[in-house]
């Protein structure tokens, strides 16, 4: 396994990112990694057998990855964040816009500046700040890279699973568009 796979691993698959887990994926008794090493990346550089720069090397490979990542995963998407090559790929093809309005992340977040910071009317909900989101295509199928869109908010929120992606390109995404145009304005 080359280091690259084994941070892979490690980071983002067995999520070790405190001493605690360390001493659970080397099954040591608790508080045995923060005695052995002073810091996590002294436990990365051993694990991986490279020095430190190599490991910046490694984690600054991963910046993108680690961005969406943080952005993005969640148990029903495990299987977008299995290859970070592919997902850095498809994510890249998604021209940071919303499959079905085209609306970009940049003028999602002159809508929230124009409502005071919020994406939402109402404050409430997690939508606020107004990043694109990972919709599936077809609501019965997984997350995969042959069924996910990056979609804005109110197209993702609106088509829900109530409307077909064909549907809604035809009767409601114009609409959309003249919406939020009205709004950038």
């Amino acid at each position: 396994m080359t280091p690259k796979d084994k941070y892979f691993e490690l980071c983002y698959e067995k999520r070790i990112h405190e001493f605690s887990k360390i001493d659970k994926y080397k099954n040591w008794s608790q508080g045995d990694a923060r005695k052995k090493h002073e810091s996590l990346d002294s436990f990365y550089r051993e694990e991986l057998k490279v020095d430190k720069e190599e490991l910046n090397n490694i984690r600054s490979h991963f910046k993108k990855y680690n961005d969406l990542f943080t952005k993005y995963h969640n148990e029903q998407r495990q299987e977008l964040f299995r290859e970070p090559d592919k997902l850095i790929e498809w994510f890249n093809n998604q021209n940071d816009n919303c499959n079905y309005c085209k609306i970009t992340q940049s003028e999602l977040l002159k809508i929230v500046r124009a409502r005071n910071g919020n994406l939402t009317l109402n404050q409430k909900t997690k939508r606020s700040k107004g990043s694109l989101e990972i919709e599936k295509l077809d609501p019965n199928k997984g997350y995969t890279f042959n069924n996910s869109v990056l979609s804005c908010p109110f197209c993702n929120n609106a088509k829900s699973n109530l409307i077909s992606e064909d549907d809604w390109r035809k009767f409601f995404a114009p609409a959309m568009m003249d919406y939020f145009n009205s709004i950038l304005k």
